[in-house]
This record gives structure tokens, C-alpha cells and sequence, in this order.
């Protein structure tokens, strides 16, 4: 395995043919991914004795899921080598994907865990995935999602320093362009945001996206605050064939 692979877990939610998803997923994988030695693909549906009426598991039901994920992937890990890619809870169903080389004891394997949870009902696959395509089509985040994903790190970076996020305060907006009148007018709409054009600038070795705008306005950042006025920044952006590089702001405590 490459030296720079660091596990790099998070969270996001989605929707799968209409119904809520939440996918659980190491992203640090992205970076060495897809891996020779490891293109198989260990699929195991569990079916939720009890899920909510959104298809997430219960409080109680998701503690007992967590006690089937981590004895089977105490039984793959270290015995097979497998990789723990990540985990997909949909329409009353928990899901877990695993690479690893390709050995069908493994199959059975699970089938002796799952013996200890004979109350449950699952399935089990094993089958070729060369290009990872599971985990990059399926389990990792768009463009979008993971701009979700980078504002709930930042949202939780400034709470744990102690941050009152309720409190509005400059809050600064990077957007990157290919083209002037695309700038142009995105930034027209801004404006009627009320948002404050606080830089310009042009970077002639950034080849596809060399105009970058700053934009700048009052604003809490509650998680959901930031969801809600980055996602129309980034909407807007792409309208115009721009790219909405995220936020910053300043740290606002109960001292300040």
C-alpha cells in the first residue's frame, strides 16, 4: 500500500431512487484506490428488524448493527486483508462494503458471524471490482456532497474553539471563473444577494478556472446557515459555469 494513504472517515447524506441515504465511507481510500491486490468486492445487506419510518435504524436497533459491523470486520480485516471502504443505511437496510483479495472463504466467514445474529436477515456478495467502481460511483460523495461534508468541518472546527455560531460576522466567499462575462455576471446576482465584492483577481497560471471573485457579508454559521446560503452561492456559480471554493470566517467567542 502507498505511504500516503491516511484513513479520512466522515459522513454525508444523499438520496438513493428517492429515498434518504446516509453513507459512512473513508475517503482517505480515494487516494490509492483501486488497488490490485484488493479488487474484490465483499457486499453484506443487513435488513433492519425495526428501522424508522425515513429507513434509518433506531437508536437501539443501530447499536446492535454496529456490534455486526465490527465482528465482521474483525473476522475480514486482518484474517483476508480487507479494506473497510465504507457503510450505506437506506430503506431499512445496512450495508457494508469491503475490498479484498479475491478468496471465497471469506464468504463464509461472514456466514459464521452472521450465525451470531440468526434474528436478522442478510445477504452476501463477493464478486470482481477492478476499478473500484462500488466505492467511487456509489459510495463516495459529488462535488456537492462533499462541499457539505468541508462545511460541517469547518462548522465543527470553530465550535470546538469555543465559537457562538449564532453570532452574524464577516464571512468571506471564494468563487473561481474561466470566463469575464460569466464573472460578471454571476457577481450582478450576488449583488442583489447583498453580498460585497471584497477582491478581484486573475491568476494566469490557474489555466481552467484563472478569474477568482471574494464575496462578503454578515452571517451566523450555524451548521445550517452555512448549508443554506453556500448552497445558493453554489448553485449560482455554476450557472455561471464558475467554481464555489468554500469559506472563511473569523472566530467569535463570548470573550470577544
Amino acid at each position: 500500500m502507498k505511504t500516503e494513504y491516511k484513513p479520512n472517515w466522515d459522513f454525508y447524506f444523499t438520496e438513493l431512487d428517492g429515498s434518504p441515504a446516509s453513507m459512512y465511507l473513508d475517503l482517505g481510500l480515494n487516494k490509492i484506490a483501486p488497488l490490485s491486490d484488493k479488487n474484490y468486492l465483499l457486499t453484506i445487506i443487513i435488513t433492519m428488524n425495526d428501522p424508522q419510518d425515513n429507513g434509518f435504524s433506531s437508536k437501539e436497533e443501530s447499536e446492535i448493527l454496529f456490534g455486526i459491523e465490527d465482528k465482521i470486520a474483525e473476522a475480514v480485516i486482518k484474517p483476508f486483508g480487507a479494506l473497510f471502504a465504507g457503510r450505506e443505511t437506506c430503506d431499512g437496510a445496512r450495508i457494508f462494503y469491503f475490498y479484498a483479495a479475491n478468496n471465497n472463504e471469506i464468504k463464509k466467514t461472514v456466514k459464521e458471524v452472521m450465525k451470531g445474529f440468526s434474528d436478522y436477515e442478510y445477504e452476501v456478495y463477493f464478486e470482481a471490482d477492478n476499478k473500484w467502481d462500488q466505492y467511487f460511483k456509489h459510495l463516495y460523495p459529488t462535488k456537492y456532497e462533499m462541499h457539505t461534508i468541508m462545511n460541517r468541518r469547518v462548522v465543527e472546527n470553530l465550535r470546538s474553539k469555543g465559537d457562538v455560531l449564532t453570532v452574524p460576522r464577516e464571512v468571506d466567499h471564494y468563487i473561481y471563473f474561466k470566463k469575464e462575462e460569466m464573472k460578471n455576471s454571476f457577481l450582478a446576482e450576488a449583488k442583489k444577494l447583498d453580498y460585497k465584492v471584497t477582491s478581484e483577481r486573475i491568476d494566469e497560471n490557474q489555466k481552467v478556472y484563472p478569474l477568482s471573485v471574494r464575496l462578503t457579508k454578515n452571517l451566523p454559521v450555524t451548521y445550517n446557515d452555512v448549508l443554506d446560503y453556500t448552497s445558493v452561492l453554489y448553485d449560482l456559480a455554476e450557472q455561471y459555469d464558475g467554481n464555489y471554493d468554500g469559506w472563511e470566517t473569523k472566530l467569535i467567542t463570548n470573550g470577544n
